[in-house]
């Protein structure tokens, strides 16, 4: 299958360990044959701190490579008080940011003086109208640009499409980078209002689709807050999870996923990003 994300290359650093862990994961054959009905709380077999051990990019390299989706996925899961990558495969690609990119028009949107209400409406619902008028009202691309010299990322950029907020180009490692930019330099006023409104994200989206896939399901039970994204015809079909887990937000995952729309359903490709978030929600310490 051809790849349907482009590489680059990204700043943080991931300590590298030999080959031989990837053999650990072979105690994990299987634990998604039951798809297109994933197993719920799937667990490493292995200790919090035989965990911390590993090479992320070769843990999530095994982990994958194991559960044989049809789904080709970037995947990060990161520990922000530790500054450091739990799980990690191809975190570096690019591709669409989807319904992700509302939480950049979100926090220029907030600066501009928008009403704090109608932002949150248009991140709990994923609510593409209001999308469309606040792109206009942060000068659209503009907003991009000014942004990814703030937050210092490294694999993002707006359209060459002056209206495609949704086209606008992010990898996994960026969506870390704007989460720890939103969670620790953002004022605390327009922060509530962005990270109140993912964590009440809705069952469904403003155009009907169901946002529980992935990371929302995954983590039941769990404190969560979440930017969904999902989309086809490029000519593929897209869905993105990305969001902080853990009570504290400490934790912040991103999972890109892409389906040949002709092979993969809807149901299956989000049976799939849920399966791959229960594998990040299983490596978090005890307790998450």
């Amino acid at each position: 299958m051809p790849h349907r994300f482009s590489a680059a290359f990204g700043r943080k650093s991931l300590t590298a360990v030999a080959v031989a862990t990837v053999a650990i994961f072979s105690l994990t054959i299987g634990i998604l044959a039951a798809l297109p009905e994933p197993r719920a709380n799937i667990q490493f077999p292995l200790t919090p701190g035989q965990r911390s051990e590993l090479d992320p990019r070769l843990a999530a390299a095994g982990l994958l490579e194991e559960a044989g989706l049809a789904g080709e996925f970037s995947v990060v899961l990161y520990d922000s008080a530790e500054d450091r990558y739990l799980l990690s495969h191809r975190p570096d690609d690019v591709h669409f940011s989807m319904s992700v990119s509302k939480i950049l028009i979100a926090v220029g949107a907030l600066r501009s003086g928008a009403d704090p209400s109608t932002v949150a409406g248009m991140i709990s619902r994923s609510d593409d109208s209001i999308a469309n008028e606040l792109w206009g009202v942060v000068g659209g691309p503009a907003v991009i640009e000014d942004l990814v010299k703030e937050m210092g990322l490294e694999h993002t950029a707006p359209s060459p499409d002056w209206g495609r907020w949704g086209d606008v180009s992010i990898s996994a490692s960026d969506v870390v980078r704007m989460y720890e930019f939103l969670l620790a330099e953002l004022p605390e006023d327009d922060r509530t209002v962005i990270v109140d409104a993912m964590a009440a994200t809705t069952e469904l989206g403003a155009d009907g689709t169901d946002q529980t896939f992935g990371i929302p399901t995954a983590a039941d039970g769990l404190d969560w807050a979440v930017k969904q994204g999902w989309g086809c015809c490029k000519p593929d079909r897209f869905l993105v999870s990305t969001g902080t887990i853990g009570s504290d937000r400490r934790y912040i995952a991103a999972i890109f996923g892409a389906w040949d729309e002709h092979e993969v359903g809807e149901v299956q490709a989000a049976r799939e990003m849920t399966a791959v978030a229960e594998l990040l929600v299983g490596a978090l310490p005890e307790p998450p």
